[in-house]
C-alpha cells in the first residue's frame, strides 16, 4: 500500500492501480471501496462513526465498513468489501442479490419509483419467499429523478437505477405504463389496467401528483409541470414556485435562458431554510441573471400574441403581465392516493396515508412509503409526510424487512432514519439533515454574505426549537451536515447555547458510548 490520504480513523490507500477506503473500528481493520455508488463522493472525506456506519460527505447515504452493506440511501447500491468478486471490485459497488427464489407469497409494490425498488431489491436480500411484482405507471425503468431539475436534457436510459437484466437477475417483475385503479383489502387484489393481480403483501409507493394551479389559462400549451423526464426537455420558462424544485430549474435553465421565477414568499425557500438563507440564496441567483418577484401570486396565465393556443403571458395579482414562451409549474406535489378511496384505508385531509411506526396501514400487510406516507417521526413524536427522495428508499428498506420479519415471525423494524436531502445552486450545494415543521430561532456559524463575484457564502445553519437542534442545513462546509445526522442518531447534538458560543460540531466525536451531554 501507498500514498494514503488519512483522517482520523480511515485511510483512502492505493493499492496497485487502484484505490481502497481502510476504517479502523475498535481496533479492527476493515477495507471496502472508496467512492460513494451514489455519486462517488470520496468517502474519506465523510463521517465515521465508532459503530462502523460510514457517512458520505454530500448526500448522506450510508454503509456499514465492516460488511460493505448499505444502511442509508440514496445510494441503492453498497461498497465493495475485501472479500469481494472480481466482477465486484471491477464495478466499484455491490449489488444486490436474489437469495431466495420460492413462490410461497406474492408482494405487489405500486409505484415504479425509487421507494419501490429499494423495497422490492430489499424484499430479495431479506430472503423474501415469493414473487415480486411492480407496478409502475411510467413508461420507463425507475430514474434517478432528482436529476430531473438539475439538468435540461435528460434521456430516461441514461438516469436509469437498474437495467432490465438487473431486475430479472433479481427475479423482480415490473409493469410498465400500469395504471392501479382500485385495491380491494379484504380479496387482497388490486385492479391495474383492467386485469385483478393478487397480493400477499402490498407496497403502496405511488409518489404525487405535481400540483397543478387552477388558474384560468391553465389548458394552454407550453405549461409543464416537473415530474416526467420528457419535461425537463424545455429551457425557456417562466417558473411558479420558489421552493426547491422550482429554484433546481431556474438555475439549470439560466444557462441557456432568461429565467423569471414568481414566489409568494419573502425570498426563496424561506419556509424551510429560514430568512437568512432565503436571502444568501436571492442575492446568488440574482447575481445570476435570474429575475425574481417574490411576494407576488399569480392569477391567470395568458395566450401568446402569435399563438393563442400556446401560454405567452403569466398575469399576477398585481396587473403585472410577464412575457413567456414556457412555464414551469415547481408548486409541490399532492400525494397519489385516489385509488385506494374504497380500499378500507382512511385518507388525510391532504391525501397523504397514515402509517404506523412499522410503516403499516390499519390494514394487516398493507404498507405505504414515501411521498404519501404520514408516520411517527422519533425525534420530535410529530406525524409527518416528508417528501424526500432518500427518505422513500430508507423506507422501501424498512417495509421489506418487516415482510420478511413477519413472515418469520421475527420483531419489527421501527422507522429511526433521519432525513436527509441536498439542493443544488449554480454549482453550490445546499445540504440539510433533520426535519423542521416550525422553529423558534436559527443559530448561524460563518458567513451567509456573498462578495460581488458571487464568493464568500460558506455557512452552517441551526434550527432551533425549544433549545433542542431539530434540523441543519450547511454550504462549503462539509461533511457538517453528515456528521449532525451521526450525533442526531447516536443523541449526542448539542445544545443551542453551546452552538451560539461558537462550538465546532466536528469536534464531538462519533463515538457509541456516551459522552456528550446536552442541556
Amino acid at each position: 500500500m501507498e500514498k494514503c490520504t488519512v483522517v482520523d480513523d480511515r485511510k483512502e490507500v492505493q493499492v496497485g492501480t487502484g484505490k481502497a477506503l481502510l476504517s479502523k473500528i475498535r481496533g479492527e481493520f476493515f477495507c471496502t471501496s472508496h467512492l460513494c455508488p451514489h455519486y462517488k463522493a470520496p468517502l474519506v472525506k465523510g463521517v465515521l462513526s465508532s459503530d462502523g456506519r460510514v457517512m458520505c460527505p454530500w448526500h448522506g447515504a450510508c454503509f456499514r465498513v465492516q460488511t460493505g452493506d448499505i444502511e442509508d440511501a440514496p445510494s441503492v447500491d453498497g461498497l465493495v468489501s475485501f472479500d469481494a468478486t472480481p466482477e465486484q471490485l471491477k464495478a466499484g459497488k455491490k449489488v444486490p442479490v436474489c437469495k431466495n427464489k420460492k413462490k410461497e407469497h406474492t408482494a405487489v409494490i405500486i409505484g415504479g419509483g425509487a421507494g419501490g425498488l429499494l423495497c422490492a431489491e430489499s424484499l430479495r436480500t431479506e430472503g423474501y419467499p415469493g414473487k415480486i411484482v411492480i407496478l409502475s405507471r411510467e413508461p420507463y425503468l425507475p430514474v434517478d429523478r432528482p436529476k430531473l431539475s438539475k439538468s435540461i436534457k435528460v434521456d430516461a436510459s441514461k438516469i436509469a437505477l437498474r437495467t432490465q437484466e438487473d431486475l430479472d437477475k433479481l427475479d423482480i417483475e415490473i409493469q410498465l405504463s400500469t395504471t392501479v385503479t382500485d385495491v380491494n383489502t379484504k380479496e387482497k387484489n388490486v385492479t391495474a389496467n383492467g386485469k385483478k393481480i393478487k397480493y400477499d403483501h402490498l407496497v403502496v409507493a405511488t409518489g404525487g401528483d405535481p400540483r397543478t394551479l387552477p388558474f384560468p389559462g391553465k389548458d394552454l400549451k407550453n405549461i409543464f409541470v416537473m415530474r416526467d423526464v420528457k419535461d425537463a426537455n424545455n429551457p425557456k420558462v417562466v417558473i411558479v414556485g420558489s421552493s426547491f424544485i422550482g429554484m433546481e430549474a431556474a438555475s439549470i435553465l439560466a444557462k441557456i435562458a432568461s429565467v423569471t421565477v414568481i414566489g409568494m414568499e419573502k425570498v426563496p425557500f424561506e419556509r424551510v431554510l429560514g430568512t437568512r438563507v432565503g436571502q444568501a440564496m436571492q442575492k446568488l441567483n440574482q447575481h445570476n441573471g435570474i429575475n425574481l418577484i417574490m411576494e407576488a401570486v399569480t392569477e391567470r396565465y395568458e395566450p401568446s400574441d402569435e399563438d393563442p393556443s400556446s401560454v405567452g403571458y403569466v398575469v399576477l395579482k398585481s396587473g403585472t403581465k410577464i412575457p413567456c414562451d414556457f412555464v414551469i409549474l415547481g408548486a409541490g406535489v399532492i400525494p397519489k392516493t385516489d385509488f385506494l378511496k374504497s380500499s378500507g384505508i382512511p385518507i388525510d385531509k391532504d391525501q397523504g396515508v397514515s402509517v404506523d411506526e412499522h410503516l403499516q396501514t390499519n390494514i394487516p400487510d398493507v404498507y405505504c412509503i414515501g411521498d404519501i406516507a404520514r408516520y411517527p417521526y422519533h425525534l420530535t413524536g410529530e406525524k409527518c409526510r416528508i417528501e424526500h427522495w432518500s427518505v422513500a428508499q430508507n423506507q422501501g428498506r424498512v417495509v421489506a424487512a418487516n415482510i420478511v420479519a413477519k413472515l418469520q415471525q421475527k420483531p419489527l423494524q421501527v422507522f429511526k432514519h433521519i432525513p436527509y436531502f441536498w439542493t443544488v445552486q449554480f454549482g453550490k450545494s445546499i445540504r440539510y439533515v433533520g426535519h423542521a415543521t416550525s422553529f423558534d430561532e436559527t443559530v448561524v456559524q460563518g458567513s451567509t454574505d456573498m462578495d460581488a463575484e458571487g464568493q464568500g457564502l460558506a455557512f452552517v445553519v441551526y434550527y432551533i426549537r425549544k433549545g433542542k437542534v431539530v434540523a441543519v442545513c450547511s454550504l462549503g462546509k462539509d461533511p457538517v451536515v453528515s456528521h449532525c445526522s451521526e450525533l442526531m442518531r447516536l443523541d449526542k447534538m448539542p445544545s443551542a447555547s453551546e452552538l451560539r458560543a461558537g462550538l465546532d460540531i466536528l469536534t464531538i466525536p462519533l463515538d457509541c458510548n456516551p459522552s456528550h451531554s446536552s442541556e
